[in-house]
């Protein structure tokens, strides 16, 4: 069963009365002189934004910027093995009966605010390519969506639930595009949706290289067809560093998320230190004001299922781990509970190394300061990418640091003429 009603953002007195007073009773560790960056951030950085947040920061007024700005709506839809849930979504028609419906999918630590900012150059007609309407949904977990209580709560089932989202909206074909989880997602999506998802539109993407070992065909194509450039090389060595330096929160999230997730749920400031770091690294120098830190910051602390809920994508879209419990099946052999299958189960490994139906077309965006990036040739192994692109700023949040770069890419690439023009039958956005 499926049901869409509309929906406001409204915190509760007594949760803004909570934080006022943890925010009051803060306490802060010392910091090494000279500190920088490059150890977390700085002392300076929390105690002002601390203070910000205590004493001027008003998150009402935030609220009712969203509300009235931003058409919402709940849309009740079943997942299999989860029951129902209730999704939070921004759904920003066009008023043009030919638009082209699309999907975009945030990750962590984003959310549907940083859809904000590409909707106006998606949904008006400003002569420069189609329109949309936009479905940008907070993911189950995160937000202002419901959180799931059981285990097993994957990549198959974040793509079931937005793809019922769709349905519910009235949207049977639609485009995708997602940035960090939003772009696992999205070809989780591709795999099980492919009459659905025939253009999705990628601003990350990680694949897994063409080792010689594992691929010897890609990976002597790859160097005879696109001998490595100078760029190509520092692309892998940026990668390498965020491999072997940079990933640490993701190795935390992915194997205790619970145990971080007291600190996360409880302390304001341990919250807006474990993402304002990615904020500010993973970004191209873009100025963050103290408004937006504290606006993105703040939807995670009053999120509906609590800030720990989002990191447990990373723990449950890893490879299958064994709980130490077993079970006996008829023929007496032992079956790890938490044994998935390929029908309600993908990891992020094996998303890494899927390839979508031909029918499905992808265009990959790749910014400057992205946190992985590889030679564009590689990416091919994803599917039939019909649309390439490389832009000399920008970083990991896109939608939100260069807005106007992302739009035109998404219109380029399913607009008139476009590789991926057609994509949604009868809708050609013009």
């Amino acid at each position: 069963m499926t049901s869409v009603t509309p929906y406001s953002i409204a915190v509760s007195d007594t949760k803004l009365q909570q934080l006022r007073q943890k925010l009051e009773y803060t306490t802060f560790p010392d910091e090494l002189e000279a500190s920088g960056w490059d150890m977390g951030v700085p002392l300076h950085e929390i105690k002002r934004l601390i203070a910000v947040w205590r004493e001027q920061f008003d998150w009402r007024a935030q609220e009712q910027k969203l509300n009235e700005q931003l058409p919402q709506v709940n849309v009740r839809v079943g997942v299999k093995g989860f029951g129902e849930l209730n999704i939070h979504a921004v759904h920003h028609r066009s008023g043009n009966s030919k638009a082209i419906p699309l999907l975009f999918i945030h990750g962590w630590p984003g959310s549907f605010l940083e859809a904000t900012r590409i909707i106006p150059l998606l949904t008006k007609n400003n002569g420069d390519g189609p329109v949309f309407d936009v479905v940008a949904p907070s993911l189950p977990n995160f937000g202002f969506s419901e959180g799931v209580k059981k285990r097993g709560f994957g990549l198959a089932q974040y793509a079931e639930a937005l793809h019922k989202v769709m349905i519910a909206l009235g949207y049977e074909e639609y485009v995708l595009q997602g940035g960090d989880w939003g772009s696992m997602i999205a070809r989780t999506m591709s795999q099980y949706y492919p009459q659905s998802t025939q253009a999705i539109h990628l601003n990350f993407t990680p694949v897994i290289p063409p080792y010689p070992w594992r691929s010897p065909y890609q990976f002597l194509k790859s160097l005879v067809s696109v001998p490595f450039s100078a760029k190509d090389r520092g692309y892998i060595a940026r990668t390498m560093g965020y491999i072997t330096r940079g990933n640490g929160y993701l190795r935390q999230q992915e194997t205790r998320p619970q145990t971080l997730g007291y600190g996360l749920h409880d302390s304001p400031v341990g919250l807006l230190a474990w993402i304002y770091d990615k904020m500010h690294t993973w970004s191209d120098k873009y100025p963050w004001t103290d408004e937006e830190i504290l606006t993105w910051v703040s939807v995670y602390y009053f999120s509906t299922a609590g800030p720990t809920a989002s990191t447990r994508i990373y723990y449950e879209a890893s490879a299958p781990k064994s709980s130490g419990n077993a079970a006996v099946s008829e023929d007496g052999a032992q079956k790890d509970l938490l044994e998935r299958t390929d029908v309600n189960y993908m990891s992020m490994e094996q998303v890494f190394g899927a390839r979508a139906p031909q029918n499905v077309r992808f265009a990959v965006a790749q910014f400057r300061e992205e946190i992985i990036m590889w030679p564009m040739a590689w990416y091919r192994s994803i599917g039939n990418v019909v649309q390439e692109t490389e832009y000399d700023r920008g970083g990991h949040f896109a939608a939100w640091e260069v807005p106007e770069l992302l739009a035109s890419d998404i219109k380029r690439f399913v607009g008139n003429n476009g590789p991926a023009y057609g994509a949604v039958a009868d809708r050609d956005g013009y």
